[in-house]
């Protein structure tokens, strides 16, 4: 069974039961209490769940809060920045840019180039308060109902917006990375708002760092063949990053 299955049957018992045993899971799993342990982390570091002594509970437990935006930016905190600023680059004077939400979608905001005039849709309220008053940006936001974990706008009046504007260049985080599952978040509500703004988009970025790669998390949001670029650390597997660039996805690895 490949890390990935395993580490979806995990998140499935949690979702459950909401806590989970490494011992248990070796047994069931017929493989070492290490692999276990290295599963439980990787899950984790994306935020999935938390780790205790002897296993981990679910990120929706009462044992566990789930991690706030802010929890988030201090986890892979440099390969977030790295990613940010590769793909702010991408970005070419009077293009019309969608970012989504989340911490590494927030770095692509924190490094967008002053020298070009660019308009940013975004649904993201931390986002937006950054990219206010720079200039460089005629700053549009969506409306909707917030999602307080990730400071994201969702819902029909956030989807709505997107029938009306055309996107040169949309940036999305995720969850989850993987050359045949595709693209995947937790939540149902920002990825019914993802697939929006991709449905508007003539490019989709997503920008996740390694420790995304061969995730599957709840909620889909694009098949990886309708992804034209993946910008990753240079800790993601070359292996991995080439199944995924056989699927037609450009891969830009991003320099620290």
């Amino acid at each position: 069974m490949l890390a990935a299955e395993r580490q979806k049957i995990i998140l499935d018992v949690l979702a459950r039961n909401h806590s989970v045993e490494v011992v248990e899971l070796a047994i069931d799993f017929k493989v070492s209490e290490m692999t276990i342990r290295r599963d439980l982390l990787k899950l984790e570091q994306a935020g999935l769940l938390r780790r205790t002594f002897g296993g981990a509970v679910s990120v929706s437990s009462p044992l566990a809060l789930q991690m706030s935006v802010i929890e988030k930016e201090s986890v892979h905190q440099q390969d977030k920045i790295a990613i940010g600023l590769a793909a702010a680059q991408l970005i070419r004077d009077g293009e019309t840019v969608g970012i989504g939400a989340g911490t590494t979608c927030a770095q692509v905001g924190k490094h967008l180039c002053e020298d070009r005039s660019i308009t940013v849709v975004t649904n993201a309220l931390n986002i937006a308060s950054d990219l206010a008053h720079r200039r460089c940006v005629q700053l549009m936001v969506t409306g909707g109902t917030v999602v307080e974990r990730s400071l994201a706008l969702v819902g029909p009046f956030a989807e709505a917006i997107f029938d009306q504007v055309h996107i040169n260049k949309l940036f999305l985080g995720a969850t989850g990375v993987t050359y045949d599952q595709g693209v995947t978040t937790q939540d149902l509500m920002e990825a019914s708002l993802y697939k929006a703004m991709i449905s508007a988009a003539q490019e989709v970025i997503i920008v996740a760092d390694s420790s995304k790669l061969g995730l599957v998390t709840f909620a889909p949001m694009v098949r990886i063949e309708y992804v034209t670029k993946l910008v990753v650390d240079a800790q993601a597997s070359e292996e991995y990053l080439e199944k995924i660039n056989r699927m037609g996805v450009e891969i830009i690895i991003a320099k620290e």
